[in-house]
């Protein structure tokens, strides 16, 4: 905030008077305790020199100094008699007390006193500044003191008398206040004198000097500043109004010229609002006949308002089959005739609502000239030609896409019926394999147990082909079975309380004898604070027998799997809600990674890998050929892991840059399970699962 000059010249001034007042005064106080203390000193002097006198003529009757009685209540006759004084004490001269007024002063500090000379015919006194702690409060005092003389002229003692600085204080407080009273009297004297001069003499020509100018800085030429009294001010205020003068003729002209430039601009403005009307006209009518005669990909209909054809485009004439001469003039409902439109009256509504500014999409069937029905999308809306109200509108060939969109439907009914007829080959096919599975593997295990000694070795080596054949088939016809329970949800559950890094660790070490045949590194960074979880132990197994199984067979020999868990807080909602909907809750979830070092997996592949049947990757290339994993599976495993997962309530997925079987990307399983899925023991509804 910036200070005006009447502000900065009055803090000014007062700050000259202040420190001029104040150091006066300072110096007259400083004076006048000066003369306090001697005054109070000579007095101390004075009292000492007395009591002194007094003790030495006990002395001359030849009575000791320690023998001497009444000495402490003649100091204590001088303290009443004195109220400024503070202490009456005798000392020895090694600074004993030997005799005091109060108690209180009995433990006198020694400190070495400056000598004051005595003129002719008095005592010299020797004088200190004592600081004393008496009654719990510390305090100053000047301490006066003489030497008591034995009668052979030996000092023999020190009579002192001292009093206190508050006693000082007490004594210059009042002078203080007066001076200070003063102070402020003078001070408000002196500054209420130079605030009226400056407001006379200064502040109030200049105001008129201001308001004056800031007149004329308006545009008020005619203003004219009096005459000022003091003679600069008044000279300023002359040359002003000369100024003024001169602006005020100036300025005349200068309106003359701009009233003349303001006639011509208006002959300029009215013949540019004349051109500009033409040129919008003209423009109106090119952009219309632009937007009609391009070769647009739609058919468009211009319709007046008085419901009669306007225009025509080229598209539309192909789209109809007639010419625009044909079209052009026509009445809107003979067009809709001639087109073979259905419920022309609501074809009518809909033209009325787009006149009055809505935009309509509706489709509708039409015939050609040539013959021929085709589906048109029409799109209704309202443009301005000048004053009136036109209607535009497109009609669009839509009859391809719908052909297309009810081929897509059929194909999605096919798709489905064969799912179902999929899903009931599963059931069907594993209940009509087992029973016959089950008596080549009986037979085949009798004859390699019981009859081994009874076959020739060559039989019993196809015989043993045939039984680790039909366990393949069992282990395949099982997951067929279980992919079957699982869509059709059938599939029970047992919960109980998990410890899931055992259950890893005993998944690994089924699997154990296949990593060592491949040579590959399994490395467990396992999270030893996860909490139990809620689930079936069993179908877990499964899970990660089939996630781990998966990754042996696509890590080449050699190579490395990692299994991790941890722990998170995720945001979900209930069951089928959306992600972005309310109600949606942090719950614990725990998670296992599994990564390998193997031959990846595509981004197109990624999002398939879990459905029935469906198997990516050549394991030939990176096998070495001598152990079971060469063979392709079924299919059925990731599609089961997945299953089990969704029973639980948790969620599935792989995470990898791409197949490449030279480079070996290598892929990631994540499996996100719930602490707390909410669900019954044996329940086969698992739709209240946390997604």
């Amino acid at each position: 905030m910036k200070m005006t000059l009447e502000k900065r010249i009055l803090l000014f001034s007062f700050l000259i008077l202040f420190l001029t007042i104040f150091i006066g005064s300072g110096m007259d106080i400083m004076a006048l305790r000066k003369d306090q203390v001697n005054a109070l000193s000579l007095r101390s002097k004075g009292l000492a020199v007395a009591l002194k006198s007094n003790i030495e003529k006990v002395i001359n009757l030849g009575l000791e100094l320690k023998d001497m009685t009444g000495v402490s209540d003649k100091c204590r006759e001088i303290i009443e008699g004195n109220p400024d004084i503070a202490y009456c004490v005798v000392t020895e001269l090694n600074g004993k007390v030997l005799f005091a007024s109060d108690p209180r002063f009995l433990s006198l500090p020694i400190q070495e006193s400056q000598k004051e000379e005595a003129r002719l015919g008095e005592e010299p006194v020797y004088k200190r500044r004592l600081t004393m702690t008496v009654g719990g409060s510390t305090n100053s005092y000047y301490d006066n003191a003489v030497m008591v003389m034995s009668p052979y002229g030996k000092p023999l003692a020190q009579a002192h008398v001292g009093f206190s600085d508050q006693v000082v204080f007490d004594k210059m407080k009042g002078m203080v206040l007066k001076t200070l009273f003063l102070l402020g009297i003078s001070l408000v004297t002196s500054f209420t004198l130079i605030m009226l001069f400056m407001k006379r003499y200064v502040m109030q020509p200049i105001s008129m000097l201001l308001k004056g100018v800031k007149q004329i800085s308006e545009g008020a030429f005619d203003t004219h500043i009096g005459e000022v009294q003091v003679y600069e001010f008044n000279e300023l205020a002359r040359n002003v109004n000369i100024m003024s003068q001169f602006l005020k003729n100036r300025d005349a002209e200068i309106k003359k010229n701009y009233q003349d430039m303001e006639r011509t601009f208006d002959e300029l403005q009215a013949s540019y609002r004349k051109l500009e009307k033409l040129s919008t006209d003209l423009e109106r009518s090119e952009e219309l006949y632009k937007s009609l005669m391009e070769d647009a990909s739609d058919a468009i209909v211009v319709i007046g308002s008085d419901e009669c054809i306007r225009m025509v485009n080229k598209m539309a004439e192909e789209f109809f089959g007639y010419d625009a001469k044909e079209l052009v003039g026509l009445p809107l409902t003979k067009m809709l005739l001639l087109l073979n439109i259905s419920n022309i009256p609501k074809v009518h509504r809909i033209f009325r609502e787009a006149a009055e500014g809505a935009h309509i999409a509706e489709e509708m069937q039409l015939s050609r000239k040539e013959g021929g029905a085709m589906v048109a999308m029409l799109h209704a809306s309202s443009i301005k030609s000048g004053s009136e109200t036109l209607v535009q509108a497109i009609f669009r060939d839509v009859t391809r896409e719908r052909e297309i969109i009810l081929n897509l439907e059929k194909s999605s009914a096919d798709l489905a019926r064969l799912n179902r007829m999929k899903d009931s080959f599963l059931g069907l096919a594993s209940h009509e394999l087992k029973t016959p599975l089950t008596v080549i593997m009986g037979y085949s295990e009798l004859i390699t147990t019981d009859l081994a000694d009874k076959v020739d070795n060559t039989v019993l080596e196809m015989v043993v082909n045939i039984a680790n054949a039909a366990a393949r088939l069992d282990n395949i016809i099982k997951d067929m079975v279980d992919v079957s329970m699982i869509d059709e949800k059938r599939l029970q559950l047992k919960v109980e309380d998990i410890q899931l890094n055992r259950l890893i660790e005993a998944s690994v070490n089924e699997l154990r004898f296949f990593f060592s045949m491949r040579k590959q590194e399994v490395v467990l960074n396992l999270d030893e604070s996860l909490p139990t979880i809620r689930g079936d132990a069993l179908r877990l197994m499964q899970l990660l027998s089939n996630i781990l199984g998966n990754a042996i067979k696509f890590t080449p020999d050699g190579g490395r799997i990692t299994v991790s868990t941890s722990a998170k807080y995720l945001l979900r909602g209930p069951a089928g809600s959306d992600e972005s909907a309310p109600g949606r809750e942090h719950h614990l979830f725990l998670e296992i990674t599994v990564t390998d070092t193997g031959i990846g997996i595509d981004r197109e592949d990624q999002l398939r890998v879990f459905d029935k049947f469906y198997e990516v990757g050549n394991i030939q290339e990176h096998s070495s050929g001598k152990v079971a994993f060469k063979a392709k599976g079924a299919g059925l495993g990731l599609s089961i892991a997945k299953g089990i997962v969704d029973m639980h309530g948790g969620e599935i997925w792989v995470e990898s840059t791409g197949y490449n079987p030279d480079r070996f990307p290598g892929s990631s399983f994540h499996i996100l399970l719930p602490v707390s899925p909410g669900l019954n023991e044996g329940s086969t509804d698992y739709s209240r699962l946390l997604r």
